[in-house]
């Protein structure tokens, strides 16, 4: 029995030792339940509702249209976004303040003389203009067609005719998976960055070699820059990969153009910039590593790779957009899947200054001598 005493007491020595290890037994699962208990454990996802309200009196909503917003509001199911009333092709004004700030794109549009039809027992139809490809459609409008219904019982005037008209609109006319394979790619990417430029760079310490490359004419600059080089050879690899397998397993077809290439070559820059940083901050191997999942996963989970960020709440979708990935994954679906090079061009150039700031910040970081 001693010598058993002894195994496991030197296992345990060896996993105190081991920050990665302990992250993984114990911070690891810990920061899924909160990631998840963040985004799914209050049962109440929202989804973004644009309404118009035409119905005005003296430039205010008149209170019948007020009233019915307010009750799909006490729903607690959409985030209302106001449209202006004057807005004389509100779809258009939605698409794109949608696409600006990465919202669903869902309009409900209160016609003038909402408030003077129900007063005067006429029909009301309001206009609900929603995506039918999209999963969400058929819930969402089951909500508002029965708020509505509430709503017109709640009158005074229960004989009321209040109905909700269906549009069609197209938005993105994609699958689960034509969502899921750019976010693959930017989780690739990431992983790989990060990971990759963290591992080498503890390893490469703990064997001195960083050491003495100081006394090479190499300089901090080209060493990043080397780094992030081989990194984007590997990003090609994993990428070409992806999207065959997408394409011929899945038969997910994404548009291959100067944004979606200038998007990885951007994130290529980043990532492993991000894990130089990181690598100035922690000295051995093991808790660079662990310092890399910290960073990694939450982003993973945070920033759109899986799924919207609208059905997250307010609180998380104000962090996404502070991600570095979340630019990424975004700027890919607008060039490979949505096709709007103007937002996928946009995406890039933030994108192309947070990887010029990380690389920069790491250069000024590192230290070859104190290495």
């Amino acid at each position: 029995m001693s010598r058993v005493y002894t195994i496991v007491k030197g296992h345990v020595k060896t996993w105190f030792r081991s920050k990665s290890t302990i992250f993984w037994t114990l911070a690891f699962p810990i920061l899924l339940i909160v990631l998840f208990g963040a985004i799914f454990g209050t049962g109440n996802t929202r989804f973004d509702l644009y309404v118009q309200n035409q119905d005005l009196t003296a430039n205010a909503p008149t209170p019948s249209s007020q009233g019915y917003v307010a009750a799909l509001n006490h729903t607690g199911a959409f985030n209302i976004q106001t449209v202006p009333a004057e807005m004389s092709n509100p779809v258009s004004y939605v698409r794109d303040d949608a696409q600006l700030h990465n919202r669903g794109q869902r309009l409900l549009v209160i016609p003038v003389g909402f408030q003077n039809n129900l007063t005067n027992r006429k029909p009301a139809d309001i206009q609900l203009y929603m995506d039918q490809s999209d999963q969400a459609s058929p819930s969402l409008a089951g909500v508002i067609t029965a708020v509505t219904s509430s709503y017109a019982a709640s009158l005074s005037n229960s004989t009321v005719s209040l109905s909700v008209q269906q549009v069609p609109i197209v938005t993105h006319n994609t699958r689960y998976i034509d969502f899921f394979i750019p976010g693959v790619i930017g989780m690739t990417l990431l992983t790989s960055g990060v990971f990759g430029a963290v591992n080498t760079n503890g390893r490469y310490r703990e064997l001195k070699i960083i050491k003495k490359l100081a006394t090479t004419p190499l300089s901090k600059i080209e060493w990043i820059l080397g780094m992030v080089g081989y990194q984007m050879f590997l990003a090609a690899i994993s990428i070409t990969v992806i999207l065959l397998f997408g394409r011929f397993v899945f038969g997910v077809t994404a548009t291959i153009d100067i944004y979606t290439i200038g998007l990885v070559v951007a994130a290529a820059l980043l990532f492993p910039g991000i894990g130089m940083v990181l690598a100035n901050f922690v000295k051995d191997a093991d808790g660079a590593e662990a310092a890399a999942n910290a960073i990694t996963f939450p982003m993973m989970f945070l920033a759109g790779t899986f799924w919207p960020t609208e059905t997250m709440p307010t609180v998380l979708k104000v962090i996404a957009n502070y991600l570095p990935l979340t630019y990424i994954n975004n700027g890919l679906r607008d060039a490979m899947i949505y096709l709007e090079p103007a937002q996928a061009l946009t995406n890039t150039i933030i994108a192309l200054g947070l990887a010029g700031f990380f690389i920069i910040l790491g250069s000024v970081l590192m230290s070859w001598k104190e290495e």
